[in-house]
Order: C-alpha cells, then sequence, then structure tokens
C-alpha cells in the first residue's frame, strides 16, 4: 500500500493545487519553436466555459480586432470543428498564419459566423504598444478565486488602489460596473475595455451584506521592468504546465518558462524566465521538506544578479515537482489585504474517480489523508492518515473543486462537517478551523 501511495503522489500530487484563473493567450502556451512565426495567431484573451471559449479580451491591431469580435463572445467552433479550452490550441495549430476561418460565435444570446485572417504569431508581442493587453482582475491588483459559480476575493495587491478600497477576504464579488459576476472570466470581461484612471464600481456580498467599492483603475503591468531578458538556457529533464504557469526542472534549477499574473508565484514577485537556484537557501535537490512554516525562500536568478522572494508554502507541490510528497491543505497570506487564512492542517491527494480507495464503496470523489499534522484542527478533531474526506459542509471535493477550494472560504472559528469514508463506511467528523500560526 506504501509503494502504490507514493506512486500515486508522484501522478497526483499537483493536481490538488488551488485551482487558479484559466485565462491566457491564444497562443501563449505554444512550445517555444525556432520561428515563431509560423505559429497562427487571432489575437484574444479567454477564459475556458462549457459551451467553448469566453473572449475576454481583445489584442488590438490582430485578426480578433479587425473581425469586430468583442469581449463576452463565446466562440464553439472553427470552421464547424467544436473547440473547448483544452483543444483550442490543438485545432488552431492545424492552420497557419495567412489561413481565413470561420468562427462560431454567440453574443447576447444571437448564434452568428465570422472570418478571420490569421497573423503570425508577433515577436515583441509582450513589448510592442501596438499589441497592448486588455485589462484583467490580476492586472489592476485585484486577485480572486472560484468555487463553483462564486467568485472570491482572496487578495490585492500591496499598495494599490484596489488593496485600499475597503475590500476583505472571501468577499463575494456580485458585480463590477454593472456586469454580473458568475466566473472569472466574467469578471476579466467586465474590465477589459477600462483604460487606467477610469472609475470601477465594484458590489461585493460580505456576510448577508451587500456593498459597493469604488476604486481607480491601474494597470500594474506597466510598472513591470520593460527591458527584454534573453531566455536562460536550461538543460530540462522534466516539464509541468497548467493554464497559469510552465516550469521546467533542470539538475539545479527549475526554469519559470511561462507564468500568468493570477498564478501566486507571480504575485509573490517571480517572472517569466526567472531561474530557481535554490530553496531556504538550500540546493534544488537537497530541499526535500517545504512544508514547514508559512512562507518558502527562492534564491532567483536574473539578468541583473540573484534575488530573494518568499512564497506561500502552498506552493510546496509546484517546487517539489516529481518527489514522493503530498501537497499540504494550508493557506498563504495574500499582499494587501494581509489576512491570514484557515487550514484543516492534513497533506492529502485528491483521487480520481476511479481510484482503487473507492472499491467497495458508492463514493466516487474525495481527498485520501496521507498526513495529519499535529497541533491543528484535522488531528484535534480525531482525522486519521487514510481517511477519505469526501465531502465539506456537504458540498464534494473534486479533482475540480478540491479540498482546498473547499476550506478556502472558510473563516477562523468556523465549525465545518466533513464527510469521511473510512474503513470502508462514510462518519461524519465535526473540525473548528483556524489559521496555522
Amino acid at each position: 500500500m506504501k509503494n502504490y501511495l507514493h506512486n500515486l503522489i508522484r501522478l497526483l500530487a499537483l493536481m490538488a493545487l488551488l485551482a487558479t484563473s484559466a485565462i491566457a493567450l491564444a497562443q501563449d502556451e505554444k512550445e517555444t519553436a525556432a520561428d515563431t512565426q509560423a505559429i497562427p495567431f487571432i489575437g484574444v484573451r479567454y477564459w475556458g466555459v462549457d459551451e467553448g471559449i469566453l473572449v475576454t479580451g481583445i489584442i488590438p491591431n490582430t485578426p480578433a480586432a479587425s473581425a469586430d469580435l468583442e469581449a463576452g463572445d463565446l466562440v464553439s467552433a472553427f470552421d464547424e470543428t467544436a473547440i473547448d479550452f483544452s483543444s483550442i490550441r490543438e485545432v488552431l495549430l492545424t492552420y497557419v498564419a495567412g489561413d481565413a476561418i470561420s468562427l462560431s460565435v454567440e453574443r447576447d444570446g444571437s448564434a452568428f459566423t465570422t472570418d478571420v485572417t490569421l497573423m503570425a504569431l508577433p515577436e515583441d508581442l509582450f513589448s510592442n504598444p501596438d499589441y497592448a493587453m486588455p485589462l484583467d482582475l490580476a492586472s489592476i491588483g485585484l486577485y480572486v478565486q472560484q468555487c463553483d459559480d462564486k467568485v472570491f476575493i482572496v487578495g490585492a495587491l500591496a499598495g494599490s488602489e484596489v488593496a485600499e478600497a475597503g475590500f476583505q477576504v472571501y468577499d463575494r464579488l456580485i458585480s463590477v460596473d454593472g456586469d454580473a459576476i458568475d466566473s472569472i472570466g466574467a469578471a476579466d470581461v467586465a474590465v477589459s475595455d477600462l483604460s487606467e484612471g477610469d472609475e470601477l464600481t465594484i458590489k461585493v456580498l460580505r456576510g448577508d451584506r451587500e456593498l459597493t467599492m469604488q476604486t481607480m483603475v491601474e494597470d500594474h503591468r506597466r510598472r513591470r521592468n520593460p527591458r527584454h531578458r534573453p531566455r536562460p538556457r536550461l538543460e530540462v529533464s522534466s516539464v509541468y504546465q497548467t493554464d497559469s504557469i510552465r516550469l521546467g526542472y533542470g539538475e539545479k534549477a527549475i526554469e519559470i518558462q511561462e507564468i500568468s499574473p493570477a498564478h501566486e508565484l507571480y504575485a509573490a514577485g517571480l517572472r517569466q524566465y526567472d531561474l530557481i537556484t535554490a530553496i531556504n537557501g538550500a540546493a534544488i535537490e537537497e530541499a526535500k521538506d517545504l512544508f514547514t512554516g508559512e512562507v518558502i525562500n527562492l534564491t532567483v536568478a536574473r539578468a541583473s544578479g540573484d534575488l530573494r522572494f518568499d512564497v506561500p508554502s502552498s506552493a510546496a507541490p509546484l517546487l517539489m515537482f516529481g518527489m514522493d510528497t503530498p501537497q499540504e491543505q494550508d493557506r498563504s497570506i495574500w499582499l494587501g489585504l494581509h489576512e491570514k487564512q484557515v487550514t484543516l492542517g492534513v497533506r492529502y491527494i485528491q483521487l480520481e474517480a476511479d481510484s482503487p480507495y473507492f472499491e467497495g464503496s458508492s463514493v466516487g470523489n474525495g481527498a485520501y489523508v496521507a498526513e495529519v499534522i499535529e497541533g491543528l484542527p484535522a488531528g484535534a478533531a480525531g482525522i486519521q492518515v487514510g481517511d477519505i474526506i469526501v465531502a465539506v459542509e456537504g458540498e464534494l471535493a473534486t479533482l475540480e473543486v478540491d479540498l482546498r477550494n473547499r476550506i478556502y472560504f472558510h473563516k477562523p472559528g468556523d465549525r465545518v462537517t466533513l464527510d469521511v469514508l473510512r474503513d470502508g463506511e462514510l462518519v461524519q467528523v465535526d473540525v473548528t478551523l483556524r489559521v496555522s500560526s
């Protein structure tokens, strides 16, 4: 069982990472090619939805702008080939720059088709002002997470206008500039056409009170170092990629090949092309235990020299890719709002629906408890190694909305009921949550 668990951990530990905003450029996650001009490009940012992709922003001077696509459009097919978040890149790469394709679009309940002629991916996409990126919540300094159809504020960039507007951790977004919000994508659509200096009205639900927050738009991307940094030449043995980050793992370094502003490592200060050379002062290959404490200190090599960054301990599974370590259900401290967040106090693996751990039961989802951390709520409540936490307050813990997300939006002192599969039987365990320190 122990060896089997270790194998599961190697395959599944990173799948339980906190879900982040799945916002990307249409071709931004393609492997770097020697000739980037061969990569076809539309010029949209988007969010995945069941029916296809939700366009969250249009990049000017691109085919999407010429075709009069708009933020909020839902695109379901290219030349009648259905697309979704996972397939759009594969389908698009069957075309070449110069090809004309027909997009199936829905706007305000009406369906229509529009033609676009693909261009080549610009080499200077991120530095040329002609391709100004549309705003999203992260770029104005507001960090959110989604749980089912609810969007919650989890932090704000320290010193920003939004950090001073009066938001609190766990505020639920109701509307942004009058547009109702049920996803991060919808929120990004609402701010995509704004410019720095514009006024922004955001309504939130705090407990049972609806509050209106007024703030001013700042584009924090323009404050980044505009100098081009050459891509480090790192021989990588493996790669980990999600919609918000791509890491390359070498013998003595981890390379950040791509990173979205929505990712927690970006919020901590890391950027594309950074090389992580040491963790907590130890060489990469010696950094085996990253779950002690609330932060991890990274040594990062840039062209300008070495820098050090503190990142949340929740980044541990990402940094330890390939090692036999499950994810800790712990919370990070977000910049700006400065509220510590609750912990259950377990390290766990979010199981696949067909996991052998479910054999003989009617259960098909849950988080396998690989370790109970001494002195934290789960241990005090009697949670045991080998328990499978199926639900929190009746809300199922699944791969899509995992245990960490189910705990995420509770507050210190909340008493929650866990449905637990133990020795083939479902039992309920009450846990009183608190911060980890």
